[in-house]
């Protein structure tokens, strides 16, 4: 009865999406009304700032009313859609920030170099990618299913039953495959550890 009730809303929110694209704009509002409360929290845990992520949920429903017209239900549902969207938007946000971010003026005063800096600077970037490549490669190691379950865990703001919903699979079996995978996360990255 959950999955048929899941369908259902699916296909609701793929004949809105539709509609939208057509230029339908209740049919967009009831999408907002549907959406930007999920996807404002998914952006807040991405950037880390409400207002930015007000800001970015905003970009992203302009983009999402642009091209609503390109949606495919063969190829995602239309949350799942909506949410990559919301991604590429705050991910975009976060590199433009990455690269105006100021640099340290001068000062004579301070007894460490420039060369000290920068080689601090690097050492750390280059452990943070050595981490990320670890989770990374300890993530990869994991069954796809349970991998799935797990990255949307991790990095969405999506409850359990929206994850279940989205890989069509009952809550207690997603449930059970976060806990294995953080239980396997762990010990891969354990034995990986330096």
């Amino acid at each position: 009865v959950r999955k048929e009730a899941d369908s259902t809303a699916s296909a609701e929110d793929a004949d809105l999406l539709a509609r939208a694209g057509r230029g339908d704009r209740e049919a967009f509002r009831r999408l907002y009304a549907r959406y930007s409360q999920p996807l404002f929290s998914f952006a807040v845990r991405l950037v880390g700032s409400p207002s930015a992520a007000e800001e970015l949920t905003q970009d992203a429903f302009v983009k999402l009313w642009k091209s609503a017209a390109s949606f495919d239900a063969s190829r995602s549902r239309p949350f799942t859609w909506a949410v990559t969207i919301v991604r590429r938007t705050c991910i975009d946000y976060l590199r433009r920030r990455r690269n105006l971010a100021p640099t340290v003026p001068f000062d004579s005063s301070v007894e460490t170099t420039a060369a000290d800096v920068g080689a601090n600077d690097a050492r750390e970037e280059a452990e943070k990618r050595e981490d990320a490549d670890r989770v990374l490669g300890a993530l990869g190691a994991l069954p796809e299913k349970q991998r799935e379950a797990l990255e949307l865990a991790l990095f969405s703001e999506l409850t359990h039953a929206e994850i279940a919903s989205h890989l069509e699979q009952p809550v207690g079996t997603v449930k059970s495959w976060i806990r294995r995978g953080m239980l396997e996360l762990r010990m891969n990255l354990a034995d990986t550890n330096p």
